[in-house]
């Protein structure tokens, strides 16, 4: 396999490859205001139409990826709603020190008389070859693939809540962020620069070191990645939310939800995303998803909860790892024992700069910097990505201890 230069720049930089032409990318006329729902009963109807003309109305079983958040507990409300004798079974995913919905998301489940499984997730560092396997990108946030094979078992339909946060405003601490750095007078330049900081675990001050002699970084590729979502005649939120459905949605999200389901041989049913519906909830106005007064997102959604009888969290976080306590755990042995061999793939291609690694394990043990650790692991899942599919000296199945 050939090796990508942009692609990894891009990877280490922002997470996902801007330049992928596969992806439907919205534009900025399609978050121009047009649409209105103050009470959600026109959102509400379409995800029921989604729900209906995504999963055949039969007798086979269905699963559902659940947190304790309003869009899981909704998709989950919706399904019942919709298939009143139908068995499901609720999925959710716990890490070790991690942050635990299961015990909310089990009463949740009961309340909708659905089955309930907890999927106690293992280190993402001892499992990292087979993470990357399933994606074939050097990408490491496919760990919750867990919840697909757990749901492979019950079903062969996963329903989910992907893309709630991006058409419905679930991003509330990014936009409270962005508006905080914003001026009136800011140029588009300006803004991505304020909206990447918004992102800013994804990337580090000293960036330009991060990098060997083969790839030549340069930050105005990827503020020219962005200008299309901040020169526009849009409210400067409603760029952030173009930027999010473009980036986070439909260039990681989404493809990585694909790679696992076709991985595990899985229907997914993201019923959010149905073809109705986006282009509905995108002409949506800023105010029925985002109240910037309370900081309060997914306006509509509540509602719709409200009708349905849906209690949930106010702040999910979702199937996340305890990043620092599994590096602490498990992760720092390995990552040394990998990147701190000057014989590595990523030194020997000159794609890594060895020195900025060095300095980026200091960084982590002084402070427990968690921006520098996101890009160790980064930079950890390219060199299996690397030993998978470029030189093949390494196999799926390895785990690391």
């Amino acid at each position: 396999m050939k090796i990508n230069k942009k692609l990894i720049q891009n990877f280490l930089t922002i997470r996902y490859d801007p330049e992928n032409q596969l992806a439907n990318l919205a534009k900025w006329q399609d978050f121009t205001t047009k649409n209105s729902d103050l009470d959600g009963k026109k959102t509400e109807i379409l995800l029921k139409k989604s729900v209906k003309y995504s999963i055949p109305d039969d007798e086979e079983p269905l699963a559902i990826s659940l947190s304790s958040g309003i869009d899981s507990s909704l998709c989950l409300a919706l399904l019942r709603d919709v298939f009143p004798n139908r068995k499901i079974t609720a999925i959710c995913g716990v890490f070790e020190n991690g942050n635990d919905e299961s015990k909310i998301a089990k009463k949740i489940a009961e309340k909708f008389s659905a089955d309930f499984k907890t999927v106690y997730m293992d280190s993402i560092f001892t499992n990292m070859p087979e993470i990357i396997s399933i994606s074939k990108k050097p990408r490491w946030n496919t760990y919750n693939h867990l919840i697909s094979k757990e749901a492979k078992k019950h079903s062969n339909y996963l329903v989910t809540g992907d893309g709630a946060d991006e058409l419905f405003g679930g991003y509330t601490f990014r936009y409270q962020k962005f508006k905080q750095l914003s001026k009136s007078n800011d140029n588009w330049v300006t803004k991505v620069k304020k909206y990447l900081e918004c992102h800013n675990r994804d990337w580090v001050i000293d960036q330009n070191l991060l990098f060997g002699t083969n790839i030549q970084f340069n930050w105005e590729t990827i503020y020219n990645y962005f200008k299309p979502y901040f020169q526009n005649k849009l409210e400067p939120i409603v760029q952030v939310m173009l930027a999010d459905f473009n980036g986070k949605l439909s260039l990681d999200f989404i493809p990585t939800g694909k790679a696992i389901f076709n991985h595990y041989k899985i229907h997914g049913i993201p019923i959010f995303l149905n073809s109705n519906l986006i282009p509905f909830a995108q002409k949506l106005p800023l105010n029925q998803k985002y109240n910037e007064t309370n900081f309060k997102g997914k306006l509509i959604l509540r509602k719709i909860a409200s009708r349905l009888n849906v209690r949930h969290i106010e702040e999910k976080k979702g199937f996340s790892p305890s990043l620092l306590f599994d590096w602490q755990n498990h992760g720092k042995d390995i990552c040394q024992s990998i990147l701190l061999d000057k014989k590595s793939q990523i030194y020997e291609k000159k794609l890594i700069n060895f020195t900025w690694v060095l300095n980026a394990f200091e960084k982590i043990d002084s402070d427990g910097d968690i921006r520098y650790l996101n890009r160790i692991i980064s930079i950890f899942a390219l060199e299996i990505w690397l030993k998978l599919f470029v030189t093949c000296e390494m196999k799926s199945t390895k785990k690391f201890s």
